[in-house]
């Protein structure tokens, strides 16, 4: 397969976050044999992010830059899980303040080594990468002026990267997730697009995501991941969400991220027995830094509160799934639509329709293109009715 044409790349809240996640874990093949030892070393960096092992990636990246031959990977992988490390040790606000002032430190590593190497793809690219992860921590300021400038930025290092790589999946996912993003967005972003030159679209971005799931080497845990995420929340394709997660799970049994996916994919088909998924999730609290630790008390309590709903338990329905949208405070907020529409679902079963309109207005008003939306909007104007 090659998709070499038609790339896209332009942030916006929705989305950043699954395309920065993603940037965190790409890295072109183009190592030498110099290069065995770290390598081993980089990869089982990667299946510790997969295993939610922050600290260990960051240790195992650190070892890796601070060893020859210099390695390009080093400097972007070790930044990237210390900002993991920060936002669950300290939260978002504070570990995106620190992140902020070291993101530079590296971006001036990278522009000293290409001044002596200015035709290196692999420098090109991470130095792309480390304005991505810029993008990400402006985006949750919500500095849209720095983000766009920072977006520039990763386009333009990245395409001239493609040029030395234009059949690798492991560059090539990354334009697949601009490519997808790019095909739900709004007109503004399309006439940013053709600013850029650029175009793409949803269904060229997912077979370029796909490509890299079933080929890439960095890259394809991320790429199933994606493909999970969006088949679950933009897609409403379950079944294709379920096929990937179960994929991801074989590998990382005890990833609690994807044990919540899977439970959301159960209750999104109307199966409420999601016991062992809860089970994976509660087995794994004990280790989980606090700030992470307090993500999955409040995700537990949406699935309990889902699966009560779908159980015909109205009350405690209404109580988890309150406790859930009144006290969210997670960073974005496609976890919170779900709980304000099956709150508003909640409302119109018990037949308290002023409160069900309030609940999906409020969901239809955070316009984040997920399927939860649409649904509000459509329960917006006709209330709710269990199916028998």
């Amino acid at each position: 397969m090659n998709y070499k044409g038609n790339y896209f790349f332009l942030p916006e809240a929705a989305y950043l976050k699954c395309i920065i996640s993603i940037l965190m874990l790409i890295s072109p093949a183009l190592f030498g044999l110099s290069f065995e030892d770290q390598e081993e070393k980089v990869q089982e960096a990667l299946k510790a992010m997969n295993r939610m092992e922050h600290e260990e990636a960051y240790r195992l990246f650190k070892e890796v830059r601070d060893s020859e031959p210099y390695h390009p990977l080093a400097p972007f992988g070790t930044l990237a899980n210390k900002w993991m490390v920060n936002q669950a040790t300290k939260g978002f606000e504070a570990g995106n303040d620190e992140m902020l002032r070291e993101i530079d430190g590296v971006i001036d590593e990278y522009r000293q080594r290409l001044l002596i190497e200015p035709d290196n793809p692999d420098l090109k690219y991470y130095m792309g990468l480390t304005n991505g992860l810029r993008a990400r921590v402006q985006l949750s300021e919500k500095k849209w002026l720095s983000v766009m400038i920072s977006g520039y930025k990763i386009i333009r290092y990245l395409k001239s990267a493609l040029k030395e790589n234009p059949e690798n999946p492991d560059v090539i996912i990354a334009f697949g997730v601009f490519n997808y993003y790019v095909g739900m967005s709004s007109g503004f972003m399309q006439i940013a697009s053709w600013i850029l030159q650029l175009s793409g679209s949803k269904e060229e971005g997912l077979k370029q995501i796909e490509y890299a799931a079933l080929n890439g080497n960095y890259s394809r845990y991320e790429a199933r991941r994606i493909l999970a995420f969006s088949y679950l929340y933009f897609e409403g394709e379950y079944k294709s969400a379920q096929h990937w997660l179960a994929v991801l799970r074989a590998e990382f049994p005890n990833n609690p991220y994807y044990a919540f996916l899977a439970a959301e994919a159960e209750l999104q088909t109307g199966n409420p027995n999601i016991d062992e998924q809860m089970a994976k999730i509660t087995n794994k609290l004990p280790e989980l830094n606090l700030y992470t630790k307090l993500d999955y008390y409040q995700r537990l309590t949406l699935l309990r509160g889902t699966r009560a709903m779908l159980e015909g338990d109205l009350a405690t329905a209404e109580y988890e799934l309150k406790q859930f949208v009144d006290n969210y405070y997670s960073e974005l907020d496609y976890d919170l639509t779900n709980g304000l529409l099956r709150l508003g679902q909640v409302y119109d079963l018990l037949g308290k329709r002023t409160q069900a309109i309030e609940q999906y207005r409020k969901a239809i008003a955070l316009d984040n293109r997920t399927v939860a939306t649409l649904k509000a909007a459509q329960y917006l104007k006709k209330p709710y009715v269990k199916k028998p």
